[in-house]
């Protein structure tokens, strides 16, 4: 059975950053195949990964890049092997070839016991060539350090930036030695207010001197890149600041805003800036999935709460309401008591960070005005010359341009669209004023004994909702 949380933090974490094209890595775990997997069992699991791929390829974070390669990697195998991937046989070939082979894939089922082994095929030697190395990427990811920018972080990103954040940590002896090695930018978050965090940025010290850019947008540079100076500043802000040398790496702290925000650094040279690997990190990550459903006169907003969050800003009709997570589960979500007249709702999250509380990005969705509501009385007056009818109505807010159908209909039923009966008389363009009854009077059609009973009822349209109130439906029915 395929372990699709197992596989992502396995397979897919490690090849985050990745551009252009994959590394070599093992091609069992590449591909979570259990060697002791018949030809059906196989056959079913590489059209489970591969619509797997197909289904992450769409997602908003690092993992629609990782997934677009390895369809591309997949498309290259099928061409170069073709009908041998679908042969169990060659898979435990594999297995033999691959360098991590005591390693198990991403799956959970065991590993059965290997059958005899097929003759080695010189097209697998050299595809175990080029897949050989996935076991040398390196799997583990600090906490204090920023994660390899791709087009949007994840929640999963955001909860371990948000945690290094939160501690505020020294980086390890350890730490510094890789970074010295791979000469890679850190970043993290140590202190924030608000909108605003404070970052410190570590590179490795030595002769070339770095220059950092971010920008909330994907940087368009891989690693090595050579554009001009006018370009980078194009994508990105250069961070301020005079960077100091402090125990083998060159640190730079700065303030930026919360939310995500990728980070590349630069080296000037005589052909231009030289693109550094680049990397993400996200500071107090917005609520997701905002929505507000109307209630009555109120209305209730629900959302999903980011890790590490501990409070939320509302802001509605120029009130704000602060709630917390236990407010918020026993209430069923945020409850706004007056919500008629519509608008919009901003909320932002509140995530610890270092010694303050980090405000997310404002997330907004509009909440349109509750229907008008019309209601309307009937009475018949009459006079010598015969019967009228007055029709008074009455709306809670000021309403333009309502036209109202007066719908005769003979039976026992009301009505319940004007195609139910006849029209008897049409009032177009009305301006009503909250609160202030109009009277319209209007002649009553006559209608023998032997038609009786009927109903008379009104029908609304206007350029907005309309929620009609009815009279009580004796004065609608005439016997």
């Amino acid at each position: 059975m395929f372990d699709a949380a197992r596989y992502d933090r396995e397979v897919l974490r490690p090849l985050r950053g990745t551009h252009g094209h994959l590394p070599p890595g093992d091609l069992l775990a590449r591909y979570a195949v259990d060697p002791g997997m018949d030809a059906a069992a196989l056959a079913r699991h590489l059209a489970e990964i591969r619509a797997w791929w197909r289904e992450r390829a769409r997602a908003p974070d690092f993992r629609a890049q990782v997934c677009k390669l390895l369809i591309q990697a997949d498309e290259e195998l099928l061409r170069t092997v073709g009908d041998a991937m679908d042969d169990p046989a060659w898979w435990r070939e594999q297995a033999h070839l691959s360098p991590t082979a005591e390693e198990p894939a991403a799956h959970a089922a065991p590993v059965a016991e290997e059958g005899p082994v097929a003759p080695p095929d010189w097209r697998a030697d050299v595809r175990a060539q080029f897949w050989s190395a996935l076991a040398l990427l390196d799997r583990v990811s600090s906490p204090h350090s920023a994660v390899p920018a791709d087009t949007a972080p994840d929640a999963a990103t955001t909860s371990a930036a948000t945690t290094g954040a939160a501690t505020a940590g020294a980086a390890t002896p350890g730490d510094d030695e890789r970074v010295t090695h791979d000469r890679e930018l850190r970043v993290r978050a140590i202190g924030a207010t608000g909108d605003r965090a404070r970052v410190e940025l570590t590179w490795p010290a030595g002769d070339a001197r770095w220059r950092v850019l971010c920008s909330p947008r994907p940087t368009p540079f891989a690693d090595g890149d050579v554009v001009t100076r006018e370009r980078a500043e194009q994508w990105g802000t250069e961070l301020p600041g005079e960077p100091v040398e402090r125990g083998g790496l060159v640190v730079l702290e700065a303030t930026v805003g919360t939310g995500y925000l990728c980070y590349q650094p630069f080296e000037s040279g005589r052909d231009g800036e030289r693109a550094g690997r680049p990397v993400g990190l996200m500071i107090a990550e917005p609520v997701r999935q905002l929505r507000v459903d109307r209630d009555g006169d109120g209305a209730v907003a629900s959302w999903v709460w980011p890790a590490g969050a501990v409070t939320a800003e509302a802001e509605f009709a120029g009130a704000r309401l602060t709630v917390t997570q236990a407010e918020y589960t026993a209430a069923n979500g945020l409850r706004i008591a007056e919500a008629r007249a519509g608008g919009d709702l901003v909320v932002r999250a509140h995530t610890p960070v270092g010694d303050g509380l980090a405000h997310s990005p404002p997330v907004t969705v509009t909440l349109a005005p509750a229907p008008a509501v019309i209601a309307y009385d009937l009475r018949k007056r009459r006079r010598l010359a015969g019967t009228d009818l007055i029709v008074t109505v009455t709306a809670d807010r000021d309403c333009a341009g309502v036209d109202l159908d007066v719908v005769l209909a003979v039976g026992e039923f009301m009505p319940l669209s004007r195609d139910d009966g006849r029209l008897v008389a049409r009032c177009p363009g009305l301006m009503l004023t909250a609160a202030e009854p109009l009277r319209l009077t209007l002649p009553l059609p006559d209608v023998p004994k032997r038609d009786r009973p009927y109903w008379i009822r009104c029908f609304f349209d206007a350029p907005f909702d309309v929620a009609p109130d009815d009279p009580d439906p004796d004065r609608m029915r005439t016997r």
